[in-house]
């Protein structure tokens, strides 16, 4: 797990927006600013956020920690928080003036009169001006001062919500203004409402615009405790926009430190990188902790790993198995004052070799749909295969580490057991180091091969430069070049080609300026090594549809030389739509979340689609003649 340099998303979105027109991964409407943990790294004393419209000056030394399933800024309730704006006037582009929203996740460690989570506020006396989220002794507070209810130098609402704070668990709070309307929500729930500011927001001539502290004229009330985001919209979100967001992240609501006597999983054991004698074995517990990994062919086992360095995630390498061999193992974990978190018995099976019948499932744009992928997973679990390649977008976003745990480990825990799965990074993961963190690859890890069975399959990533020349395309010819392999796969994220309606330019009116291209440039340039090398099938996600080209070489329909391109992106992301007519090169295509399943043996692949009620979507044998 090398530790990878961030590419920043805001920078992949440029690069996209040249060459990829509208997809469902969007910003939000009306969003002035996201303070995201891990999205930018605290350098050189700042930290951007998310869209790099603003950079805090940090004061103090806050710093990044875990807490269950979710990480934010630690602060210490004195001397740490994040300076926006000296005077928030150099940000006012970036604040609301009349609607607006300003939500949070955060974890109070202490609670105090004036508590601020994010503000920009003068209230002095009876001279009140400005806004603020925050909290007091016992309750989450949203504070508001407007030009309707100002009485010559400004009147201040606060308005305090009911639901106690606790000490230690993650709680998703707004305040919400419509104009007329203050409302306070705790977790999704209206916590409070008030009527007594009306018209635009009432700023001071000079205030600073902070992060996790109180700060004005003649006050300064630093938070304890940690940060996870911040967002502030020029309107007042609906109640059902809170409440999806609370229901998102149930898991971090959810959350209950447990006590110091035992030890909990935050991601159970799961199955990394199968060869034909070693396996990976990795786990995540809530605190750190020592691994160990027993395994055998039959109990009692006689196999044993042992790690003792004190780590959250833990990844053990099983070596000198046998080929295509079932073992049973167990995970113990223990943190230094000796709590334990102990698996059940589980099993998993070596890769195959290459003159053996085997199977692997397919699975893409997972996303944040967790029904949907637990739907898939299952699916892909009850036809046994032997391994799974996931084609990116494993979740939506790569820095928010609730969404690793609620939304892909968690449903996809029954399989990931006894399962390995090789994924290819997509551009939601946003090259977070928890990819990389999260999944035991061959080095660089952002690509790779990797051979199973009689196939070998190459693993690229398309957010970067795939151009003739690049790295990628330089080690991607040569491998295809000296691979023996009876099949080869290629896997990417963006596709060669797909009949989406609005990804890849205007289908609809004819917009002389978005002309069709049917397919992702950067995959587009790898098109040559795949004729050039004779690559049996290319996989890819990112379109939330299933589609299936016909053969295709020299951009024709070719029986004989043709290679295969099949969009798999129906994990669980929102789905997507067809252009009215339709493409040349397309033989099937439907916008369902599915799931695909291949077998193998010798010459013969037979491939099949299915949605997640199990029916089957479309299915193919081939059989590759002797020259290829």
């Amino acid at each position: 797990m090398p530790i990878h340099p961030f590419v920043p998303f805001a920078a992949l979105s440029v690069a996209v927006v040249a060459h990829a027109f509208p997809h469902p991964d969007t910003t939000e409407p009306g969003l002035l600013s996201h303070w995201a943990v891990g999205s930018h790294a605290i350098e050189n004393g700042t930290v951007e956020e998310v869209g790099h419209a603003l950079k805090a000056t940090v004061q103090g030394a806050p710093s990044v920690v875990t807490i269950g399933p979710a990480q934010g800024w630690s602060f210490n309730g004195m001397s740490d928080f994040f300076m926006i704006a000296d005077d928030f006037k150099t940000a006012r582009a970036s604040l609301p003036t009349r609607a607006m929203t300003v939500s949070a996740w955060v974890n109070l460690a202490s609670t105090r009169q004036w508590g601020s989570i994010t503000s920009v506020i003068q209230d002095n006396g009876d001279a009140e001006a400005g806004w603020i989220l925050g909290y007091n002794e016992k309750h989450f507070s949203f504070g508001l001062s407007t030009a309707g209810a100002d009485d010559g130098n400004g009147k201040m609402t606060y308005l305090s919500g009911s639901t106690p704070i606790q000490s230690g668990l993650w709680y998703h709070v707004a305040g919400v203004y419509d104009g007329t309307t203050m409302r306070l929500f705790v977790n999704g729930q209206l916590d409070g409402v008030s009527t007594e500011q009306s018209g635009d927001i009432l700023y001071p001539d000079a205030a600073p615009y902070t992060i996790a502290c109180y700060l004005d004229r003649d006050e300064r009330h630093a938070l304890e405790g940690v940060v996870h985001r911040v967002k502030v919209y020029d309107r007042a979100l609906r109640d059902r926009d809170l409440a999806a967001e609370a229901r998102k992240n149930q898991n971090m609501i959810d959350f209950r430190p447990s006590p110091e006597s035992t030890l909990a999983w935050l991601v159970a054991p799961y199955l990394q990188f199968a060869t034909l004698d070693s396996i990976v074995v990795m786990s995540e517990t809530e605190r750190p902790a020592a691994t160990i990994v027993e395994f055998g062919e039959r109990q009692p086992f006689t196999g044993r790993v042992e790690l003792n360095d004190l780590t959250p995630i833990g990844e053990a390498r099983l070596t000198g198995l046998k080929p295509q061999t079932t073992y049973f193992y167990r995970v113990t974990r223990t943190a230094e004052n000796g709590a334990k978190a102990v698996s059940p018995i589980l099993s998993f099976q070596t890769a195959v070799p290459a003159d053996r019948a085997w199977a692997f499932g397919i699975i893409g744009d997972t996303q944040r749909n967790p029904t949907v992928t637990r739907k898939c997973a299952e699916g892909i679990f009850n036809l046994r295969p032997n391994m799974v390649i996931h084609l990116g977008d494993v979740v939506d976003d790569g820095f928010a580490k609730n969404q690793w745990l609620q939304d892909l480990f968690e449903p996809m825990s029954g399989l990931l057991a006894h399962v390995p799965m090789y994924p290819v990074i997509g551009n939601h993961e946003k090259n977070s180091q928890m990819y990389y963190d999260y999944f035991s690859l061959p080095t660089p890890e952002y690509y790779y091969t990797f051979t199973y069975g009689n196939a070998q399959f190459f693993m690229i990533d398309t957010n970067k430069d795939c151009a003739p020349g690049s790295e990628q395309y330089q080690w991607l010819d040569q491998q295809l070049g000296s691979s023996t392999a009876t099949w080869k796969f290629a896997a990417h994220h963006h596709p060669c080609f797909s009949s989406d309606i609005d990804d890849y330019g205007d289908t609809e009116r004819g917009d002389p300026t978005k002309v069709p291209q049917w397919g992702d440039r950067r995959a587009k340039h790898l098109i040559d090594l795949y004729e050039k090398h004779g690559v049996d099938i290319v996989f890819n996600g990112h379109i939330h549809v299933y589609e299936r080209t016909w053969p295709l070489y020299k951009m024709s329909i070719n029986m004989d030389k043709g290679v295969r391109y099949i969009t798999s992106g129906g994990g669980g992301g929102g789905l997507e739509k067809a252009a009215h007519n339709r493409t040349w090169f397309s033989l099937h295509f439907a916008n369902v979340h599915h799931y695909c399943y291949a077998t193998l043996f010798d010459g013969t692949i037979q491939f099949k689609a299915y949605d997640i009620e199990g029916r089957m979507l479309d299915t193919f044998e081939l059989t590759k003649p002797a020259n290829r």
